[in-house]
């Protein structure tokens, strides 16, 4: 399954830091334009995350960012490598040992030996000893995962797209995750995300969502199936094709914490949230894969959903009807053409701070002095 991979590139899964941090392999990759110590993209994206967030050398963002690097989140956008500095800066003085795990980086080269496309799949462990956008200091230690999509060309990073789960963040912290909303929804984001932000909404709205779509065994590609686990889950929700996408025992990690196991939990996590926005569009916008060995593949997609907030809770009941929108990344692991395991990350915090802002109702925060 997994013979027209290069398999000669980096693996990250299970492999010890010391021993990603000082390849002795050779060149894999010719990443024309990039610093002759990295052997391939995955290398090179493992070591200058290592070196700016373990190693605190926040200015080599001046090295390995462009400076003009477009950064898209559910929450803001940045637009040069000093609102890059400045955002790892704040988050580290918030977050002062906070350890980066590199799970996995599934790759594509998007123009030959120049231009590359990473979703580095990361896990940080953290603790907040400092003031952040979420309020004053807990001193609690939480867990996150975050996908940071990048576009790279030539040694820089020069576009990004990032999503990490900080509704499981706060929750580990003791913060509501309404009351970290309603505070998010007080920062007002810049004319460049409010337009994007309008755009993105209106094409994922704008995209037919009927299209049939189906994959046998003959036919099977990677776009093939991952289109219609988005069109026949998502846009149509017809679960019970579940077992036609999931393996029967599947691990499943849904924002907020959310772990599930086999098809029933799957089904309920999906049902659940989909609930809030019944109907909601999904686009798939990029995808990405890399062989994980001889029989399996790893996947990652960029994806946005857009629709019609229903409320999931009485708290935010006056907020029927409003523009429901998110960006998220996917990281599927698939065997024997179907998934064992996934790992969706966005915003859960941004996604309602998004909706409370645009309604321009006033909302009480539950927990004193949050």
């Amino acid at each position: 399954m997994t013979s027209k991979f290069n398999n000669k590139i980096t693996k990250v899964h299970w492999q010890p830091l010391t021993k990603l941090l000082e390849p002795s392999g050779k060149k894999q990759q010719t990443l024309h334009g990039f610093d002759d110590e990295f052997i391939d993209i995955v290398d090179y994206i493992i070591r200058i995350t290592h070196r700016i967030w373990e190693q605190k050398n926040v200015g080599l963002c001046y090295q390995y960012y462009s400076d003009i690097c477009p950064v898209f989140t559910l929450g803001g956008y940045f637009e040069c490598v000093e609102q890059v500095v400045q955002g790892t800066l704040k988050t580290i003085a918030a977050f002062p040992d906070r350890s980066l795990i590199g799970e996995n980086v599934i790759w594509k080269e998007e123009e030959e030996d120049k231009t590359y496309y990473s979703s580095h799949l990361i896990t940080s462990i953290m603790t907040n000893t400092g003031n952040s956008d979420f309020g004053l200091a807990t001193n609690k230690t939480g867990r996150v995962t975050t996908i940071a999509d990048c576009v790279c060309f030539e040694n820089k990073i020069i576009k990004e797209w990032l999503v990490r789960d900080n509704s499981f963040l706060i929750a580990q912290l003791g913060i509501d995750l309404i009351d970290a909303a309603i505070q998010f929804a007080k920062i007002i984001p810049n004319d460049t995300f409010n337009s994007w932000y309008s755009d993105e909404f209106d094409r994922v709205r704008q995209t037919e969502h009927r299209i049939p779509l189906t994959f046998t065994d003959k036919n099977w590609t990677v776009e093939n199936f991952v289109h219609s686990w988005a069109q026949t889950i998502f846009n149509q929700k017809q679960f019970s094709t579940l077992t036609d996408f999931y393996h029967v025992a599947a691990a499943h990690q849904w924002p907020g914490g959310r772990k599930s196991t086999g098809l029933a939990q799957i089904s309920g996590t999906l049902i659940q949230w989909l609930a809030q926005c019944p109907d909601a569009k999904m686009t798939i916008d990029h995808i990405g894969v890399v062989g994980f060995d001889k029989d399996t593949i790893d996947i990652a997609l960029r994806w946005s959903v857009a629709g019609t907030y229903s409320p999931h809770v009485e708290r935010l009941a006056t907020l029927k009807g409003n523009n429901f929108f998110v960006l998220g990344c996917s990281h599927l692991r698939v065997r024997d053409q179907k998934i064992i395991k996934e790992v969706t990350v966005f915003d859960e915090i941004s996604l309602y701070a998004n909706i409370i802002r645009d309604s321009g109702v006033s909302l009480p925060l539950l927990q004193k002095g949050a």
